[in-house]
């Protein structure tokens, strides 16, 4: 974890003393910019936070991806009755999760999203 001197000036606040009191001199100014002018951090900070949920995002899409055709070539892999089976089962599990947003709102996006998955898995389970 941060220690608090140092958190304090990430944050730019001051750091409390060991009495509690917080120091009474004001937060040294960012290095580049005058002490009247306002902190530019915050468009930088936006911007590295929007590469990163945009990293994760692509990351998780590789995952899901990888997922995906390792199901396919598992239901290529199976036997037409366990193919049977397995899409029974399937269609179970996906009854059982649509009954739970059921009770929640979700998006359109999401509903279309998710019945476009389902849709592909059970061709992939009826061409197999």
């Amino acid at each position: 974890m941060f220690k608090i001197p140092m958190l304090g000036k990430m944050l730019g606040t001051p750091a409390p003393e060991a009495g509690g009191k917080a120091r009474a001199e004001p937060p040294p100014a960012p290095s580049g910019s005058a002490a009247g002018t306002p902190r530019q951090g915050m468009p930088e900070q936006l911007a590295q936070n929007l590469k990163t949920q945009g990293d994760a995002m692509i990351q998780y899409g590789a995952r899901l991806l990888v997922m995906r055709e390792m199901l396919c070539a598992m239901a290529a892999a199976l036997p037409p009755d366990a193919r049977a089976s397995a899409q029974r089962q399937f269609r179970q599990r996906i009854d059982q999760l649509l009954s739970l947003t059921d009770d929640h709102v979700l998006p359109a996006e999401f509903h279309t999203a998710l019945l476009a998955e389902v849709n592909y898995y059970l061709g992939e389970l009826r061409q197999r």
